[in-house]
């Protein structure tokens, strides 16, 4: 019954960021954050369930918190656009909800062990060295949160390296669906940087960001209850 839930939270996550797409298309902000909202409580909702059959309450738990800090970012991202005079408020709170999620994150795949850490270094040399890259192609400019942006994509991608390391040093079908969805969550923001701040916004990397994001969530709450060893 269990499962079943997760997979009726996970096509109900489907059909809501879908939705939430074509509210946002249509500028219909105050529709779209309820539907992105939405969209966000489903991943939180299959975390909830996940953690109750996850052996490793530690990481159970801090991953559930990662989670929740997820769906509030969301909503504090989403409301930016329904309230304009505050945008930079909502942006920089969400910004820093979803910074203190992958920080929950990490604290998580390092509880299974340090040695992760051999493989997220160079890993994070690497992704930022290519996120670096990314932005000057698509002339990303971010002004006066080019530091700050910097900084949030580093952690990004070092949490990414940590969950590769995890599913080096901790292999199980959880630990290698962690790190598929650290990988796509950096790919994800650096497809959000340069729609919000390069050279162009397109509808398709728009959806290919979203997709890669939800799914990031939803695998990262499924990695919970699939922490048995090959």
């Amino acid at each position: 019954m269990q499962l079943i839930a997760m997979i009726i939270l996970t096509l109900a996550c489907c059909v809501a960021a879908n939705s939430y797409l074509e509210a946002s298309a249509a500028k219909q902000h105050k529709k779209a954050v309820r539907l992105k909202s939405a969209a966000s409580a489903c991943f939180v909702g299959v975390g909830i369930i996940a953690v109750t059959g996850c052996w490793y309450s530690r990481f159970g738990y801090l991953v559930l918190a990662g989670l929740s800090c997820g769906f509030i970012g969301d909503v504090l991202l989403g409301m930016r656009f329904v309230y304009r005079k505050k945008f930079n408020l909502f942006f920089c709170l969400g910004t820093a909800f979803f910074a203190a999620g992958h920080v929950l994150y990490i604290i998580a795949l390092l509880s299974f062990t340090v040695k992760t850490l051999s493989v997220a270094i160079p890993y994070t040399v690497i992704g930022v060295s290519l996120s670096v890259l990314y932005a000057k192609k698509q002339r990303i400019k971010a002004g006066k949160y080019t530091l700050v942006g910097a900084a949030y994509i580093t952690l990004v991608v070092f949490m990414a390296g940590c969950a590769a390391g995890c599913a080096v040093y901790a292999l199980s079908p959880g630990t290698i669906l962690f790190a598929i969805g650290g990988l796509f969550f950096a790919v994800s923001d650096n497809l959000l940087a340069a729609n919000c701040l390069g050279k162009t916004h397109t509808v398709d990397r728009d959806r290919a960001l979203h997709i890669l994001y939800y799914s990031a969530q939803i695998f990262i709450g499924y990695s919970m209850i699939m922490l048995f060893v090959l």
